[in-house]
């Protein structure tokens, strides 16, 4: 396929993804660790492992999803789970209107999670990493897909590994109304990225030991590919557009190829090399190959936070909400970012990520919450945890370092669904 055929099937794909600001939703994926009583993780594999446990799961409420023999998902017109390469359990909630009715999707989820866990004597945990196992010890999900990232990632970043396995987080999906919705959604989004990273840093354990500081996850995804993670090139030097973001993708190897229906392992062959079909399956899954703080699909996903448990994690999307969504909000945040170049965003980001004492990231954080805060309705309960975690804790895991609790255990309760 010609690289102008290229190009044009990405800006078309963009282009038919626009909603108009009445119809606009809010999408959430959760990503959950299963652990036993000592907050180890439990293995996908084996008589007690978690393929057993959407074995349990899998009731009239929901469709099974194979690859070959083994059970990898779950799905019906609610939701979807599916499982990360260290059997990190996701559910991606359709996109709603309103939280409340993702709420409904997601307490009905949990109610059945528990259920299952309470009598398997396991747990599911939230939060930015395993708190226990490390991640030699972590065994890989059997899909073909990360038995090839697995492959690429081996003479990579030094924590691609961790960040497959180890790793857990929330995604906010939000919708654009046309391109320069979209621009302004996108450069919006790398501009409070940063911001997200402090105050949702949710990673209190790093391999097993106590991290104080700097925003493990942050420093994962910049160890790990630079060539698909943290912020794209040159997006803060001019207005980033489709046609910028295809132009990003087609220079990038997408690790595995899809032509004919079947996925082929690339390596480091650019994406311009081999694309050659228009297929929005196709199509979507080399959006999926890429891995930066914001990412284009038929929606923006906002992809900096840790996993955060019920509520907080209601109080991230409510914020988000109130930021992207209010026109007033999103301009003011917008025109801000615009005296930024590339080099002094990523100065910027830098010192908010990794500097505890930061006067002005504070004050930052704080008139963000109450521009939200100024705009919600019924959503304005959910704001509160977010005010929680920031004015008594000043970031999330410092809920749980901070805590008198005698034990890990104890201190991680408040990140435990059961």
């Amino acid at each position: 396929m010609k690289y102008k055929k290229q190009i044009e099937t990405f800006i078309d794909y963009f282009r038919e993804a626009e909603t108009r600001s009445s119809r606009h939703k809010i999408g959430v994926e959760f990503e959950h660790f299963i652990l036993d009583s000592n907050l180890n993780a439990i293995s996908y594999y084996g008589k007690e492992g978690v393929e057993t446990l959407l074995e349990e799961l899998n009731d009239s409420k929901w469709s099974p999803v194979f690859e070959k023999e083994h059970l990898v998902g779950l799905e019906n017109d609610d939701a979807v789970l599916t499982l990360e390469p260290g059997a990190q359990l996701e559910i991606s909630i359709k996109p709603c209107e309103t939280l409340m009715e993702i709420k409904d999707i997601y307490l009905e989820f949990l109610a059945q999670l528990k259920s299952v866990l309470n009598k398997r004597g396991q747990k599911a945990a939230v939060l930015g990493y395993q708190p226990q196992t490390s991640i030699e010890d972590i065994e890989l999900l059997p899909k073909k897909r990360y038995d090839y990232m697995y492959d690429y990632f081996a003479d990579q970043g030094k924590y691609a590994y961790n960040m497959m396995k180890g790793t857990a987080s929330i995604h906010i999906n939000i919708d654009y109304t046309d391109e320069e919705d979209y621009i302004k959604k996108m450069r919006t989004a790398y501009f409070i990225s940063p911001l997200i990273y402090y105050l949702f840093d949710n990673t209190p354990y790093f391999e097993g030991r106590e991290v104080r500081g700097t925003s493990i996850r942050e420093k994962i995804w910049r160890n790990c590919d630079n060539e698909r993670s943290a912020v794209i090139e040159g997006l803060f030097d001019k207005k980033f557009g489709y046609r910028d973001y295809a132009e990003y993708l087609l220079d990038t190897p997408p690790i595995i190829s899809k032509s004919g229906g079947e996925f082929e392992y690339s390596r480091d062959k650019l994406l311009r090399e081999l694309m050659d079909s228009t297929d929005q399956q196709t199509v979507e899954h080399y959006l999926s190959m890429v891995f930066p703080d914001v990412r284009s699909k038929k929606y923006i996903e906002i992809r900096a936070a840790d996993g955060l448990p019920y509520p907080y994690n209601f109080g991230y999307a409510a914020l988000l909400k109130g930021l992207f969504y209010d026109e007033k909000n999103l301009n003011s945040l917008y025109n801000r970012s615009l005296e930024y170049d590339q080099q002094q965003f990523l100065a910027f980001r830098n010192k908010i990520i990794n500097n505890d004492e930061n006067p002005a990231r504070d004050e930052l954080i704080e008139e963000l919450i109450l521009m939200a805060d100024g705009v919600l309705a019924e959503n304005k309960k959910y704001l509160e945890y977010v005010k929680e975690i920031f004015f008594q804790h000043q970031k999330a895991k410092y809920k749980t370092l901070n805590s008198s609790a005698e034990s890990k255990n104890e201190a991680l309760s408040w990140c435990v669904l059961n």
